[in-house]
């Protein structure tokens, strides 16, 4: 069984242009995301999925650099660029990952993993209904419900946000929706704004030590014991939002 995280990476952002790559304690800040996944008991091997963009060949210079699998496909079809990007690496099981979560946490990969395994789910994620920090969020997929979505839709909107397909079609799919033992969803730990980046950097240099991974926990403490970074990104608007309200109107 061949499990592969890819970590979705572009260039382009209308509010942090190249935040994939701004360096944090002296290392790209996808460096770290892959540092962290690559500590998951359950990942084979790490690959990035850009888009065609010329701005990224920079993330694909970063992946030669660090000899990690690189595809390059659709900056708005997220469905093709995955599906396309699972069918080269011949990939059994995707774990999708955000380039804007430098803080992903290994563990919650494993938890989220070990649900959608002993639950023969054909997908799974941690962050509908919210109870994780957004930040942590994880995606699972089976690569045969991938080439369902791929080969079952063209509608645009689905195409970019396959969750959405999938909750529309979840009689149809068995899903797993991973919760967090208490509610930490008003935490928001993803690099939206350079407000995000400085918190996270923060973070970073309170608890990195090469060779070893912090995990949730580790962050919260270090909050905890200095409230005032809390204050750094509080009020910005966030698509949590959106979950918020499916979670309303749905029920979890």
């Amino acid at each position: 069984m061949n499990v592969v995280a890819i970590v979705q990476a572009r260039m382009a952002s209308s509010r942090l242009p190249g935040k994939v790559l701004k360096e944090i304690v002296g290392r790209p800040m996808l460096w770290h995301i892959i540092n962290r996944v690559e500590k998951s008991e359950y990942i084979n091997k790490i690959i990035v999925a850009a888009t065609t963009d010329k701005k990224d060949d920079q993330i694909e210079e970063f992946a030669i650099k660090y000899n990690i699998g690189i595809y390059r496909g659709s900056e708005n079809d997220i469905v093709d660029r995955f599906y396309n990007a699972a069918k080269n690496y011949n990939v059994d099981i995707i774990v999708r990952i955000w380039g804007d979560c430098p803080l992903i946490d290994p563990a919650i990969i494993d938890k989220t993993m070990k649900e959608f395994l002993s639950n023969q789910a054909d997908y799974a994620n941690n962050f509908y209904p919210p109870t994780f920090p957004f930040g942590m969020n994880v995606e699972v997929y089976t690569f045969k419900t991938l080439k369902k979505i791929w080969k079952d839709t063209n509608d645009r909107f689905f195409r970019e946000y396959p969750f959405d397909y999938i909750y529309e079609n979840k009689t149809l799919l068995k899903t797993i929706f991973v919760k967090n033992d208490i509610d930490l969803s008003y935490i928001h730990w993803t690099v939206d704004y350079i407000e995000d980046f400085i918190l996270v950097t923060k973070i970073f240099k309170n608890l990195y030590k090469k060779n070893k991974v912090f995990h949730m926990a580790d962050i919260l403490n270090v909050i905890k014991k200095k409230p005032e970074l809390r204050s750094i990104n509080e009020g910005l608007k966030r698509n949590i939002e959106y979950y918020k309200e499916l979670n309303k109107t749905h029920g979890s």
